[in-house]
């Protein structure tokens, strides 16, 4: 795993959602975002083992990473092209949902 990469979490309450990950702390958690409840402001803290990663790495959010000028839109730009490969597989999973989903 590396840092602008998409992942999913597979345990807790955040459980089938869809982060990107913006950078790694204590050798086994990763900080992830996804730009609405989770910015890159306030990241999640979350162990590694509990991470499902995609092999989809934005090269534009990895640069910003490393640059230091990551915002919240540029990652849902991503999660949302995810997101709209997924749907076009499984039905409607969709992130553009309503402010109630348990923000």
């Amino acid at each position: 795993m590396e840092p602008g990469q998409v992942v999913k979490s597979l345990a807790g309450r955040d459980k089938g959602k869809f982060y990107v990950i913006i950078g790694f702390i204590d050798g086994n958690r990763a900080l992830l975002a996804d730009g609405r409840c989770r910015t890159v402001n306030n990241p999640k803290k979350k162990n590694l083992k509990h991470l499902q990663p995609y092999r989809i790495i934005d090269p534009e959010i990895r640069e910003r990473i490393r640059q230091g000028n990551l915002n919240d839109n540029a990652v849902r730009n991503v999660l949302n092209v995810l997101l709209a490969a997924e749907n076009t597989k499984n039905g409607s999973r969709c992130l553009r949902t309503s402010l109630s989903d348990g923000c």
